[in-house]
């Protein structure tokens, strides 16, 4: 019986990773990316700062607006929870690593830090799958 309220450091590290560390990062490194990119790479920045902003919205927004019941609450909850809570941000992060493919890029670290995110949040959901 103790073990069941003492979960894995896996799913907590996990928990905490992608509720107060990748998208935010990831919205800032959008933002940065919309600043300075040009033409198709600057329309899927914003596209991914947009769905960065709405999975903040969904992780944060309905308890600060007091949202707690309707089609709204209901849609953030599935986009939360959509594969165990990694799809939202899976998602996020597409359009920005489909601009990472451009050859001659400047501030090429910010995509090397998006890949960091983007390996630890794989990893970390890995180990959350395999534990189940």
């Amino acid at each position: 019986m103790e073990n069941f309220f003492r979960p894995p450091p896996e799913v907590l590290a996990f928990m905490a990773f992608k509720k107060y560390i990748y998208l935010q990062a990831l919205l800032l490194l959008s933002a940065f990316r919309w600043l300075i990119d040009a033409k198709v790479e600057k329309q899927l920045a914003l596209a991914s700062l947009m769905l960065s902003a709405i999975g903040l919205f969904a992780l944060f927004g309905l308890g600060f607006f007091e949202i707690y019941s309707g089609p709204l609450r209901q849609l953030c909850l599935w986009w939360s929870r959509l594969a165990s809570g990694a799809g939202m941000m899976l998602i996020a992060s597409v359009p920005l690593a489909i601009a990472a493919f451009r050859l001659h890029r400047r501030y090429r670290w910010t995509d090397m830090l998006h890949a960091v995110l983007l390996i630890a949040l794989i990893m970390l959901w890995g180990m959350i799958i395999s534990i189940r």
